[in-house]
């Protein structure tokens, strides 16, 4: 996949993806600052698939342009970018479920510390891949927008 290939983006936009998906079902927790934090943290996983989506464009431009110099087509080039931000997305969240599995054994092994509740509810979490997935449309669209707009000229000029 493009995004292992491009490892410092993938990295940080996962970590990044990882601590806001951490946030915002935080803040699905918390009744009393739910909604000016909740807000804010959707509003953060909006901008920021919109500006992975247009960094992603702008970084593969000359691959995409040549891309569709050797025949393949938007909807092709779609599936590729689709791809990317999704395994992005999905990598995130992996961390997330691999993080409060460790946090549940810790409430089980070690019971003497007193924790019963769990740091994030399911269906929080449910929620909160939700919301992301509908961030990530909008992601999407930008992406697909600039590929439309992408002319496969652009591989051959840098050729000369």
């Amino acid at each position: 996949m493009m995004s292992m290939r491009s490892r410092k983006r993938f990295i940080v936009f996962t970590l990044m993806y990882t601590a806001l998906m951490i946030w915002m079902s935080y803040s699905l927790e918390q009744e009393a600052a739910a909604g000016i934090s909740f807000w804010i943290a959707v509003l953060s996983s909006v901008v920021l698939s919109v500006l992975y989506a247009w960094i992603l464009i702008n970084q593969e431009k000359l691959g995409l342009a040549t891309l569709k110099c050797i025949g393949y087509t938007n909807n092709d080039i779609r599936t590729i970018i689709i791809g990317e931000i999704i395994w992005v997305t999905t990598v995130a969240f992996l961390i997330v479920a691999e993080m409060l599995i460790h946090y549940s054994a810790v409430i089980i092994y070690f019971p003497f510390l007193g924790i019963t509740d769990p740091f994030i509810k399911a269906g929080n979490i449910g929620l909160t891949i939700g919301l992301f997935t509908g961030a990530q449309v909008l992601g999407i669209l930008l992406a697909y927008s600039r590929v439309l707009k992408l002319r496969p000229i652009v591989a051959l000029r840098v050729m000369k």
